[in-house]
């Protein structure tokens, strides 16, 4: 009893001890994106909630995949974090060369935050109203239709290959890299790209314009912002509804107080209706977990997009 009463002294003394100095979060991303403006939106809500400062360092590169190793590598004692994020957790470790981290085994899951909804858009020549439709017209028309995304190894470029691969769509994915989400919607509306896999947030806008076509949502439910776009299950798709996620976490080896107490404070800022604002300006859904919920998304999507990724070329 006594051993026992200690170690569970122990377990609180170093949970009421942490964080004993600023808490650094990495953001694998560079500053001005949606994945920046999560992240300093959560790191003053924590400051708050855990009595020290939660600077954000932005550490872009290589799709994420540096910013995602420097915290692999940190001190595993809570006060490096990871603004994680499933293209580079969960796609990049199968897509590109050399990623030296393992996105089950280097780290420890704290909480997932946000969704990102896509939609799949066609340029309003595309004679498709729905998902149905876009396949007949892709095979009706073999090698003529493309899609554009924001890059290899994109989640978006994934769930287009997956449709490519297993849904029988017959269309060539064109990767826009740094250029982004907003020049490819401008060529998708011009008709030099036809379609698109894209976030809702940046499509909605344009669809609800007439300036294209949204023909489905990769959900189990209509989205409440484009409540007229069918879903793919409505197409016999829903096997393929999928959403990109931003999630934080820390080195593995992390004490599991401090996890524990990270969760919680997180979850406290998810709960606020100043973070779910920001949130559903920015096109995001707030999707907060536990760590055993985050680590179990982590390896189910691993398995899936690394039977996707072993059938497309790695990337450089």
């Amino acid at each position: 009893m006594l051993t026992l009463s200690l170690a569970a002294g122990a377990v609180f003394a170093q949970t009421e001890a942490y964080p004993s100095r600023p808490v650094k979060l990495i953001v694998p991303f560079a500053p001005g994106g949606s994945a920046d403006m999560l992240a300093r939106v959560l790191a003053e809500g924590l400051s708050k909630g855990l009595g020290q400062q939660v600077q954000v360092e932005n550490k872009p590169g290589a799709t994420g995949v540096i910013g995602t190793t420097e915290v692999a590598r940190a001190k595993p004692d809570g006060h490096t974090l990871l603004l994680g994020f499933d293209g580079t957790l969960t796609i990049a470790p199968f897509i590109q060369k050399n990623v030296a981290f393992n996105p089950s085994k280097d780290f420890a899951p704290i909480s997932k935050l946000t969704d990102v909804a896509f939609v799949v858009v066609v340029n309003p020549s595309i004679p498709a109203k729905n998902m149905k439709e876009l396949v007949a017209y892709s095979k009706a028309n073999p090698g003529k239709l493309s899609y554009a995304s924001p890059g290899v190894g994109s989640t978006a470029h994934m769930l287009g290959e997956q449709l490519r691969l297993e849904g029988g769509l017959d269309w060539v994915h064109v990767p826009y890299g740094g250029s982004g989400s907003g020049k490819f919607i401008i060529d998708v509306i011009g008709g030099s790209t036809p379609a698109a896999v894209i976030s809702i947030a940046v499509a909605a806008p344009f669809v609800r314009d007439g300036k294209v076509t949204g023909v489905g949502v990769p959900s189990a439910q209509p989205n409440a912002a484009l409540p007229a776009v069918p879903t793919f299950a409505q197409a016999g798709l829903g096997q393929f509804n999928v959403a990109s996620w931003f999630a934080l976490l820390a080195p593995a080896g992390t004490p599991v107080a401090v996890v524990s107490k990270l969760n919680t404070e997180v979850a406290k800022v998810l709960a606020t209706d100043a973070f779910k604002t920001r949130m559903a300006a920015a096109g995001m859904d707030v999707t907060p977990s536990s760590p055993a919920e985050l680590g179990a998304l982590i390896s189910a999507d691993s398995k899936k997009w690394a039977k996707v990724a072993e059938r497309i070329p790695k990337a450089d």
